[in-house]
Parts: structure tokens; C-alpha cells; sequence
């Protein structure tokens, strides 16, 4: 559950939460409890029990909402939950014989998603995946970067469904900012209703200027320590005769594309960079 009521009987989203209080469930009024951890926050009820329900709940409603959607597109025949013999698993939504959709709620693991997509693959099933429940956010954080896709239209982007308000939001042209992998990007949101406009939308792409590295950035670099940080600089200053420091003081850098696991400061210093694990944009390479 990604917002509740705090004491004042406004709604919170849990990323926003600052000081801990007592929060309830904004459908049924029941206590709820904050969790925070591994830069993730949502809240729970407090007995198990409700909570599956409750997931189960919104689970549905998404899905029904994305049947309904795409009938009115002009897909048939759709069928839900179908199991897929061959892999072993069941889409959310069949719509076709090639192309199914996944309303995820609940948080998946890495190698729990690449095992299900390339299940997918291994079929030759577009997958189509949207984010919902545990996953619903204002903004893009770092346990989202899995489900990056990739449009000629939106560039790197996800898909967020509000099944509660019947709202998409979709993220577009997402990007890495700065030497530290800052995520920036677009936002536009769309009435369930409304979803041929979601996908008739074309974002407008622009030059965007260099970005100068600041003293804040530079004074973070410095004070970064570790076996493999210090082995790095010692390794650049070797080669090029100034310190990590010098080197990028007053440097500009680009906008960089959101697939990399290590900070982009170590890279244009010399570290092989290090990919994240994004199914939807390559299949798996071959060992």
C-alpha cells in the first residue's frame, strides 16, 4: 500500500512519510504500519491476512480495468490468467497469441522477473508489463530501473496504473543525470478512460545542454573510500598524473542512458562499466 491517512486524516504517500506517527487505511480505516527499507517505503496492514487480501483486491481491480481497456481497443477473445503449458506460467492477460500483459503489484526479485520474461521469450510473447500497488510512486526510484522499456516515441520508459483512481502514469524519456546516476525524467498521466490517447502520445525529444559538475560533487567524490574506490584513483592518478578531483573539476557532462549499475564518475574514470539487469531491453547474452 503505497499512501494512507496520517493523524490529521490526510493522505500521505509513504516516500513522503518524515516523522513516524500513526497512519490508517484510507479504504477501510484499519491501523496501519510504515515499512522502510532498501530505499523502498509502503505501508501494511497489520495482520498478513488483510494484506493478501487487500494486494489480491487491487490486484484485480487492475486487471479488470486493463481488460476493459483493451476491449475497447479493439482486442477479442481476451483471456486471463491462461496457463502457458510449455514455461509454466500465467500471464495476468493473454491478448493475443503473441503479446500478454503483467499488472505487478507485489515486489519481485531480479532473477524471479528474468526468469519469468524469459520464459516469455523463449515463446516469442511480447511482454508487456505494467507497475501497480507496491509499486505505485510520485516518482521513479531506484527498484523501478528493472522495468525500464524502450519506444522510439518515449524513449526509456515504464507504466505505472492507479487502480484505485483509474489513472496511468507514464514515465518517459528517463535518464541519469550527473556523476552519480541521478534518475530524472517526464511524466504524463492519463485517465484509464482515456488510454488511446496514452498510446497515440509522442514525447517531444530536445538537446539537452551539458550539466557542469559542482563542488558538491566533487567534495562527495573525495570523501568516497573502499578498496575498490581508492584503488581506482590511485590507478587514474598513475595514469594521467592528476588526482580523480582535478580531473573532473569544472568538467560537463551529458545526460546518460538509466542502464548502469556503477556511478558514471567511475566510468569516465577508467571503470568498465558495470550494466544493470533490465530484461525488457536485451535478452540474456549467451555464456
Amino acid at each position: 500500500m503505497y499512501a494512507a491517512l496520517n493523524k490529521n486524516e490526510e493522505l500521505i504517500y509513504a516516500i513522503e512519510v518524515k516523522t513516524i506517527e500513526e497512519f490508517h487505511c484510507a479504504k477501510c480505516f484499519e491501523p496501519v504500519k510504515l515499512i522502510q527499507k532498501n530505499n523502498t517505503a509502503y505501508f501494511q496492514h497489520l495482520t498478513k491476512k488483510f494484506n493478501e487480501i487487500n494486494e489480491r483486491d487491487i490486484h484485480k481491480q487492475g486487471k479488470d480495468i486493463l481488460v476493459d481497456n483493451f476491449t475497447k481497443l479493439g482486442y477479442d477473445n481476451i483471456k486471463e490468467e491462461q496457463f502457458l503449458t510449455d514455461i509454466k506460467q500465467k500471464p495476468d492477460v493473454l491478448l493475443t497469441d503473441n503479446l500478454v500483459l503483467e499488472y505487478q503489484c507485489a515486489i519481485i526479485d531480479i532473477q524471479k522477473l528474468v526468469k519469468r520474461v524469459e520464459g516469455y521469450q523463449k515463446l516469442q510473447l511480447k511482454n508487456v508489463w505494467i507497475l501497480g500497488g507496491d509499486y505505485l510512486s510520485e516518482k521513479i526510484l531506484k527498484k523501478h530501473l528493472k522495468f525500464l522499456s524502450y519506444d522510439s516515441n518515449w524513449g526509456f520508459y515504464l507504466i505505472m496504473l492507479d487502480a484505485e483512481k483509474k489513472m496511468y502514469h507514464l514515465f518517459y524519456q528517463v535518464r541519469f543525470l550527473g556523476l552519480f546516476n541521478k534518475i530524472t525524467y517526464n511524466k504524463k498521466s492519463f485517465c484509464t478512460d482515456d488510454i488511446d490517447e496514452l498510446f497515440k502520445f509522442k514525447s517531444e525529444f530536445k538537446s539537452y545542454p551539458l550539466i557542469k559538475v559542482d563542488h558538491y560533487q566533487i567534495k562527495r567524490i573525495r570523501n568516497l573510500h573502499g578498496v575498490k574506490v581508492d584503488k581506482l584513483k590511485e590507478k587514474f592518478f598513475n595514469r594521467s598524473g592528476q588526482t580523480v578531483e582535478e580531473f573532473l573539476t569544472n568538467k560537463s557532462v551529458n545526460y546518460q542512458k538509466p542502464i548502469y549499475n556503477n556511478h558514471y564518475w567511475r566510468i569516465i574514470c577508467g571503470e568498465l562499466p558495470r550494466y544493470l539487469e533490465q530484461p525488457f531491453l536485451y535478452k540474456k547474452r549467451e555464456s
